[in-house]
């Protein structure tokens, strides 16, 4: 056989080989890739010194902001329990309602010992002073995913104590 074409055939055997690799790995990748879960929305209003409560189908989801003033660039203490809903992950991100100024997205840790058919997830965090609007209204965005399906609920924050109107 002549150097040339045995040179070649090695190259085809080279190219076959790295073609061969990069279909296996995109396999893989697929095989590993979540299957599309149905996505669902709940807008729900919030005073957040009497707390908030909204259903998701057959389940309920309470939310606590402590401090409830929520002061600008503080801690808050975030609370959320979840009854009816397996939760396998929870996030909140605090989002401004006519301003897209939303802060990065923080998960909430689930807390054992908890009443049964309940989760406690907590959390702590804190919003930004805006700038442009001092009376900035709040959103929080809270995430809850399943093994079918994810839920998003948008809990738009009011912070101001019934008694001082």
């Amino acid at each position: 056989m002549s150097k040339h074409l045995s040179q070649f055939l090695l190259s085809i055997v080279l190219l076959l080989g790295l073609l061969l690799v990069f279909y296996v790995s995109r396999s893989l990748n697929k095989s590993e890739m979540p299957v599309d879960k149905e996505a669902f929305q709940t807008v729900s209003y919030c005073n957040t010194f009497k707390g908030c409560q909204t259903r998701v189908g057959e389940g309920s989801i309470t939310l606590s902001i402590l401090p409830a003033s929520m002061p600008t660039g503080q801690p808050l203490d975030i609370r959320t329990d979840i009854s009816g809903l397996n939760a396998e992950k929870v996030s909140m991100e605090f989002v401004g309602r006519d301003m897209p100024m939303g802060l990065m997205p923080f998960n909430l840790q689930k807390q054992s010992g908890h009443a049964s058919g309940t989760d406690l997830y907590t959390g702590t965090d804190s919003i930004t002073f805006c700038t442009t609007d001092s009376k900035m209204v709040w959103v929080a965005r809270l995430k809850i995913e399943t093994r079918e399906a994810v839920h998003t609920i948008l809990f738009e924050l009011d912070n101001i104590e019934a008694n001082s109107q």
